[in-house]
């Protein structure tokens, strides 16, 4: 098929970058080819809607806080565009989604899509509960973009590592960084990209790089897969929606996720000190399927 990718996330940094060339090899794989993407936060485009055979949503952050308006009420342009798609007679899909708080009143148009997929419990349980629809769950696609063994990476064995954290996710008040006077003896490793005005590093040197190291600090989601990635124990820090929780509710492990830069220093210490407890949960989700692709829609 002629397929129209929308949410084109692959400039945002690092995960998202993974998660669209992961995305890409699986339709290359099955044999359909790619006519155009939209970058995020753009929505779908209506001559590319009617030039293909098939509308895939990337729904890593865009499916979330349609309530309230959130972000130029991106979900209603890309809902919208399924809802054309299927207009037209052409196949519509929703992949590697968050369902986060969004308005009521797509119940019916998500049971028309050819295939509908979340990446944790929460999502799953937030969208049965609101829209009437209860969606498959796989894994963030990221977790299965192969990792090229020949690009350079550091040597981080043995330390701390620190990536990023995100002002909007911090209590009032609170404001920390990579800078901060605890992280001074921790090497710093972030996703780059958008998210930190960085420029370009890529999955396989983040993830090549997290291998030996003793634990990873991060407040972003695909930090967390990536430290699944190498294995590393992880220390999160919170998010604004339920991503992460959702992830280890599935899993069902209790790692703690910190809500303060105090919080985030114990995480750090829970995470050294219960290496078992990561190492379950790293094989956990190596065992989990893949994303099928379009075909199993």
């Amino acid at each position: 098929m002629k397929v129209y990718l929308v949410n084109d996330t692959s400039s945002f940094h690092a995960g998202s970058a993974a998660v669209i060339a992961s995305l890409r090899q699986k339709l290359g794989a099955e044999g359909h080819e790619v006519i155009h993407a939209t970058p995020r936060p753009r929505g779908p485009e209506r001559r590319w809607i009617r030039a293909c055979d098939a509308v895939v949503v990337n729904g890593e952050g865009a499916m979330q806080e349609e309530a309230k308006g959130w972000d130029d009420h991106r979900v209603t342009r890309i809902m919208e565009g399924l809802a054309l798609a299927k207009d037209l007679g052409k196949r519509a899909y929703l992949v590697n989604s968050v369902w986060y708080r969004n308005a009521l009143g797509w119940g019916d148009l998500l049971r028309s899509l050819d295939g509908v997929w979340v990446r944790e419990v929460a999502s799953q349980r937030e969208m049965e509960r609101e829209q009437g629809f209860r969606p498959e769950v796989f894994p963030d696609l990221s977790h299965s973009c192969p990792i090229d063994e020949n690009v350079a990476a550091r040597n981080l064995a043995g330390l701390d590592v620190v990536g990023t954290f995100y002002e909007r996710n911090m209590a009032e008040g609170e404001r920390f960084g990579r800078f901060n006077r605890h992280f001074w003896r921790a090497a710093h490793l972030g996703l780059g990209g958008d998210a930190e005005r960085r420029g370009h590093v890529s999955w396989s040197h983040v993830v090549k790089s997290l291998r030996g190291a003793n634990v990873y600090a991060t407040g972003q989601h695909h930090g967390v897969y990536a430290a699944c990635r190498a294995r590393v124990p992880f220390a999160p820090f919170r998010l604004y929606n339920h991503k992460i929780t959702g992830l280890f509710e599935w899993a069902g492990v209790d790692i703690p996720i910190a809500t303060t830069l105090q919080e985030l220093l114990d995480g750090i210490q829970f995470a050294k000190d219960n290496r078992a407890l990561f190492e379950q949960f790293f094989d956990w989700l190596e065992e989990q399927p893949a994303w099928p692709g379009l075909q199993a829609g």
